[in-house]
């Protein structure tokens, strides 16, 4: 399977949640939030994704800063949303990791992206088909912390069918950011 990475400056929308009948293509898809301490084999971001990351955070954890982890994982979090096509579910998600281009992070600083790899998985079932690797915006939601305008801060994806093709975008105080508009297509 081949994955094409385009950038798409044609995403312009500034609220999230716009019905899809605006953009013209499928409804756009709030990307869940998940925190990998707690180790499991059966979840596929973990277990077929991304445990490279996950070892990787665990290895700096104990070798490096020499601190027991106790039967968990080191704190990766990623950003995932799923799509089933058929047989298929496909899985984009997003790593926050030692591998991103983090945004500015003073105090006085308005709140960027990270910019971090993200994996396009197709399963068919259990067997993990294919994966896809780029990079995308990962902003962090789920902080209660953040300034009020960026508690809705989001990516977001879609699935075209028709056209094979994963969308993504993100909004940070209530704007989109074009440079972390993109699109894979998956054939």
């Amino acid at each position: 399977m081949r994955c094409l990475f385009l950038i798409s400056g044609l995403i312009g929308l500034n609220v999230p949640g716009v019905a899809a009948a605006q953009t013209g293509g499928p409804a756009w898809q709030p990307m869940a939030f998940h925190d990998f301490q707690v180790p499991s084999a059966t979840d596929p971001l973990q277990s077929l994704i991304w445990p490279d990351v996950i070892r990787e955070a665990n290895a700096t954890m104990t070798t490096e800063l020499k601190r027991p982890l106790d039967g968990r994982n080191a704190r990766v979090t990623a950003l995932s949303s799923s799509y089933k096509d058929g047989s298929r579910t496909i899985i984009v998600s997003i790593a926050l990791s030692r591998q991103c281009d983090s945004g500015a992070n003073d105090k006085d600083a308005e709140i960027e992206p990270s910019i971090c790899p993200v994996r396009v998985a197709v399963l068919d079932g259990n067997k993990l088909v294919s994966i896809t690797t780029a990079t995308g915006c990962y902003v962090d939601h789920e902080d209660p912390d953040l300034p009020a305008k960026n508690r809705s801060d989001d990516t977001f994806t879609r699935f075209d069918r028709a056209s094979g093709t994963i969308t993504l975008r993100t909004v940070v105080g209530g704007k989109t950011i074009p440079s972390c508009s993109s699109t894979m297509v998956i054939k």
